[in-house]
């Protein structure tokens, strides 16, 4: 028996100015929430590879964007924000084009806190792992920031 419900359709999901800022995109398909950011000369470091803090930006954004909606099952109320508590990243391979997808799956979900299984690759959702993490974030049942 899974402690963790499913996942409520992305559409539900509004895009935040750092989306914006970033540029990545949120999908929903058959492996569930995606995130992709087609790679950019701005997103290099100098030895011209993805950067590792974009990397981290995926692989954190895709794990707070997979608990929104979510039930927790002890309560039954509905996750409405979240915040990183920890973050542990692996970094696996290094690319400078094409196009990144971020995945996450939620190991389980308590009353205050919900663990979470990063993944970034690269080309496809199944493509060559890039990145993998694993995060911890602390749940509300509430929105943090301000309304609207």
């Amino acid at each position: 028996m899974s402690s963790v419900p499913p996942a409520p359709p992305a559409t539900a999901r509004r895009q935040s100015p750092f989306q914006t800022l970033v540029g990545y995109q949120i999908v929903q398909d058959d492996a569930g929430l995606v995130l992709t950011l087609p790679i950019r000369d701005d997103l290099l470091n100098v030895q011209g590879v993805i950067h590792g803090g974009v990397a981290l930006t995926l692989l954190d954004a895709v794990g707070g964007r997979a608990l929104m909606g979510r039930t927790i099952p002890s309560t039954g109320q509905t996750i409405l924000s979240s915040v990183t508590a920890t973050l542990t990243t692996d970094f696996i391979g290094a690319v400078s084009s094409g196009v990144l997808f971020a995945c996450a799956t939620p190991d389980h979900i308590g009353k205050t806190l919900a663990y979470v299984s990063l993944r970034l690759t690269h080309g496809t959702v199944d493509g060559p792992v890039i990145a993998r993490g694993l995060a911890t974030y602390r749940i509300y049942t509430k929105p943090l920031g301000p309304p609207g």
